[in-house]
């Protein structure tokens, strides 16, 4: 070996040791020169304890960006509470779902229904104008529609991709729709059943693995905004 480059290599030793790359090409050479009748366990040891590392450095990873997920997915829904908070009548609520909303939760399509219910048939207590921004369907919708007829199913928030019959709800949008998240709304003292679905043309935006905790807490404030100019 030249003597310069002996030098140089001893005078930084300590940098040999912090490159992966080097110090596994310097046990490769050794384990050559040992032939192949001799195992060095330091080498094996050394390539198990690589594979281990890296498998921690993977999770860390995936710990880091769910975490960073979640973040991001709770100033979002926020975000959404606190513009609830400034609409001061139901057609600015529905207007701000279709817009605003939409924007601040990255989504495509928000659609707000409920299930025909008797007190709508009060024309004094509700305006035909009012009655007019309501999207009614049949009774049991909502958990035909949530349960996708899985009568043991009690999910009253669902990520999923968007199943068949979406066109229920999104009307020609739906082809274009890939996943979906739905809420089973409660509202008010006369128990009106509503659904609150949020579509995406992106598959991995809703799926079962994501959790659902941010999006009822979002559906329980709907349920009371909703139910304040209801009643």
């Amino acid at each position: 070996m030249d003597d310069k480059l002996r030098e140089e290599i001893l005078a930084k030793a300590h940098e040999i040791l912090n490159d992966e790359t080097l110090l596994r090409a310097l046990i490769e050479a050794s384990d050559k020169n040992l032939g192949n009748k001799i195992v060095d366990l330091r080498s094996v040891a050394m390539k198990k304890m690589d594979g281990e590392v890296k498998k921690l450095k993977r999770s860390n990873q995936q710990v880091i960006a769910t975490a960073y997920e979640n973040l991001v997915g709770m100033k979002q829904v926020h975000q959404v509470v606190l513009k609830s908070l400034e609409q001061n009548n139901f057609d600015e609520f529905i207007t701000n779902l279709n817009t605003e909303v939409c924007d601040i939760l990255r989504v495509d399509c928000i659609r707000l229904g409920f299930e025909t219910h008797s007190s709508f048939q009060n024309t004094k207590k509700y305006d035909p104008k009012f009655l007019e921004l309501l999207d009614l369907y049949p009774v049991n919708f909502v958990n035909t529609y949530i349960s996708q007829g899985e009568n043991n199913s009690s999910d009253e928030v669902v990520l999923r991709p968007t199943p068949k019959g979406s066109e229920q709800l999104y009307g020609k949008l739906s082809k274009n729709l890939k996943s979906e998240g739905c809420i089973k709304l409660n509202i008010g003292n006369e128990k009106i059943i509503g659904i609150l679905a949020l579509a995406s043309k992106e598959r991995e935006k809703f799926t079962a693995q994501q959790g659902v905790e941010l999006l009822k807490f979002m559906g329980s404030v709907f349920e009371r905004r909703i139910s304040h100019w209801l009643n």
